[in-house]
């Protein structure tokens, strides 16, 4: 059966066979382990940092499933950097987390991004990947909550 397969490169795949990729997928993981608690809205945090004017001038945006605070990005205007924000969003999300009953906080960061902004808020390395891209570092990156 496999071998009746035509395994082609495409470099533009259209829409309908990325759904039917992405649909494969999550009703195969669903029918091992239910809805994937991603897709549920209240699982999501979204810290925002506006100055006076409403300008949104920093944030974090992440996930709590279970006992993982799963944080996708932080960031902090130029402008706004060495003030305390990225301090503070992380503080605000650790403990909106642990609220949530997580016991863990994981994140990925990049040499050229922040990973030892991050070890000073105990947050520790257990992950890299060397040359991603090519001439840097992706960290992966834990803390334990508790």
């Amino acid at each position: 059966m496999g071998d009746q397969l035509s395994i082609e490169l495409e470099s533009a795949p259209d829409e309908a066979a990325q759904i039917i990729l992405v649909s494969g997928l999550v009703a195969y993981n669903e029918s091992r382990v239910g809805p994937d608690p991603v897709r549920k809205s209240s699982n999501h945090l979204c810290l925002l940092g506006r100055d006076m004017a409403g300008t949104v001038k920093a944030g974090l945006q992440a996930v709590v499933i279970d006992a993982w605070l799963v944080i996708d990005l932080v960031w902090v205007a130029e402008d706004s950097r060495r003030q305390g924000a990225g301090a503070r969003l992380l503080d605000k999300a650790e403990a909106i987390a642990r609220e949530r009953g997580a016991k863990w906080a994981i994140l990925a960061t990049f040499d050229y991004q922040a990973p030892d902004f991050y070890r000073r808020h105990g947050y520790v390395e257990y992950a890299r990947m060397e040359d991603f891209p090519r001439g840097h570092t992706r960290f992966q990156m834990r803390k334990a909550l508790d």
